[in-house]
């Protein structure tokens, strides 16, 4: 796996490219998927480049396609280069609460993922994938709590194991071996899970353990 800044990069060019290929026409319009992304890559941005004032940007609408894909790549590029630069330590401002240059960039490309699937799902493609979804996967699991805090739930103390079969058939593991409650299977039916994109019954997942059943219950709400 490639570091998280040279695969967002690769996987910010891909999408673009994507959207090109099966975008124009009388399809369906793409632009709020590439709105969404420019509020996403603004946030980042101004996490890195003044987090006192980091917060809500203003909705963004587009009137073409062009100009969705032209101004969210401006931004995007702006946002994965300063991501790439900062100093490593520092914590920036987010949403999921102050994270380091380097997982403030696997959240970036997790909207990237998410973004790409519901473009490909709209053309009825599959989208090209690779082992950059490992950072998609790592930051699943790192944000495993989201879904009890979402329902006002407390978060299980002890962690899950996870493990996910990257699409080269590396194995990616994470949480203590030792773990009563485990996720395994392919690591990008994982990343089409915990970003809401398929439900478990679609995919190739095995869960194991009381916690993870409710957690996979809080995850599909």
């Amino acid at each position: 796996m490639a570091d998280v800044f040279t695969d967002l990069q690769a996987e910010t060019e891909a999408l673009a490219e994507l959207a090109e290929r099966h975008g124009y026409g009388s399809g369906p319009d793409l632009t709020g998927h590439f709105a969404r992304l420019t509020s996403t890559a603004r946030l980042a941005r101004l996490s890195v480049e003044n987090p006192d004032v980091f917060g809500v940007i203003p909705q963004i609408s587009y009137d073409s396609l062009d100009e969705a894909i032209l101004f969210w790549l401006i931004e995007q590029r702006k946002a994965n280069a300063l991501l790439a630069t900062a100093p490593p330590e520092p914590q920036l401002p987010w949403s999921d609460g102050p994270l380091r240059p380097s997982v403030l960039a696997a959240a970036v490309l997790t909207e990237i993922f998410a973004a790409g699937q519901d473009i490909a799902d709209t053309f009825g493609v599959r989208p090209r994938r690779d082992d950059s979804i490992g950072h998609v996967a790592y930051y699943g699991v790192r944000t495993r709590d989201r879904a009890y805090l979402r329902q006002q739930e407390k978060p299980p103390a002890a962690p899950f194991r996870f493990e996910l079969v990257a699409p080269s058939g590396t194995r990616w593991d994470f949480g203590p071996e030792d773990a009563t409650d485990r996720v395994t299977g392919p690591a990008e039916d994982f990343c089409l899970l915990v970003t809401g994109r398929r439900f478990a019954e679609d995919l190739a997942l095995d869960f194991a353990g009381r916690r993870t059943a409710r957690w996979l219950e809080l995850l599909e709400r």
